[in-house]
């Protein structure tokens, strides 16, 4: 691109300006009747006499590389040069200086664009020295190449609390409060009071039948149960052993307990049972 332009500037000085030569506006001479006095040259001329007799010999274009703005300036100024970051922007012409402009990350300087400066970006700030630096605490700047600016010290509205704090870009950030829901006057409404003791007496309800069956079927229980009989110490200590008497098929049957004269048909002698 700086190729481009920089064979366009050249070509445009050597072809030189296509400017028509002479006065655009005379008048008279008071002194001679044969002469005439330019009031105003041709655009892109400058003013070589003041008067003479042929119009066109009054003015001259400027030559390569000058420019004349004026009507009646007697020399041409030169063209001015962009010179990096500057950037052409519009050729010089005759009539017209050269047009300049920075290149992407600078800015004009002033209003002519006569030198650039760097541009600054958000969280940033212009310094005296044509550059930039980050926007000190408690400021910010959330534009292209301005000075930071400090937080806000409280909300807009006084219904919104401080929800964030600023950074080097944005201001602080504001939210409005919550609306506190006001409780209901109980006192005020009966059908809430009925509502509230049908609920409880349904808690209460349902937490006593479980506990009464509870109760009922221990009770039973209880009851079913015979007591144990307790023994005492004497009792167990008299108390000795028998052995049950043999069961068998075949037996002769015999007296009854405690008479002396029964006989066992077998050799076996017999207990006494005390």
């Amino acid at each position: 691109m700086w190729l481009i332009l920089t064979l366009l500037l050249l070509l445009s000085l050597s072809l030189g300006h296509t400017v028509e030569p002479g006065c655009d506006d005379w008048r008279i001479d008071s002194s001679s009747a044969d002469k005439v006095c330019c009031n105003r040259c041709k655009q892109g001329n400058r003013l070589v006499f003041d008067c003479g007799s042929d119009t066109k010999q009054l003015c001259e274009p400027c030559t390569n590389g000058t420019y004349t703005d004026t009507f009646t300036a007697s020399f041409c100024k030169r063209c001015t040069e962009c010179i990096s970051p500057l950037r052409v922007k519009q050729l010089c012409t005759a009539s017209t200086d050269t047009v300049c402009e920075c290149a992407q990350g600078f800015r004009c300087g002033d209003q002519s664009c006569s030198f650039c400066i760097q541009e600054c970006g958000e969280g940033e700030e212009p310094t005296e020295h044509r550059g930039c630096q980050p926007c000190p605490a408690g400021t910010f700047n959330s534009q292209i190449h301005h000075h930071c600016v400090k937080w806000s010290s409280s909300c807009p509205s006084p219904d919104q609390q401080i929800v964030a704090a600023g950074t080097a870009v944005t201001d602080i950030v504001c939210a409005d409060l919550k609306p506190t829901t006001p409780r209901p006057d109980v006192k005020s409404d009966p059908g809430l009071m009925l509502v509230i003791a049908v609920i409880c007496t349904c808690l209460i309800i349902s937490a006593a039948i479980p506990l009464c069956m509870v109760m009922y079927f221990k009770k039973e229980k209880a009851v079913k149960m015979p007591p144990m009989p307790v023994e005492t110490p004497a009792v167990e200590a008299g108390r000795r052993l028998v052995p049950e008497p043999e069961q068998c098929s075949f037996c002769f049957p015999q007296e009854e307990r405690g008479s002396n004269s029964s006989l066992l048909l077998d050799d076996k002698p017999f207990e006494l049972v005390v």
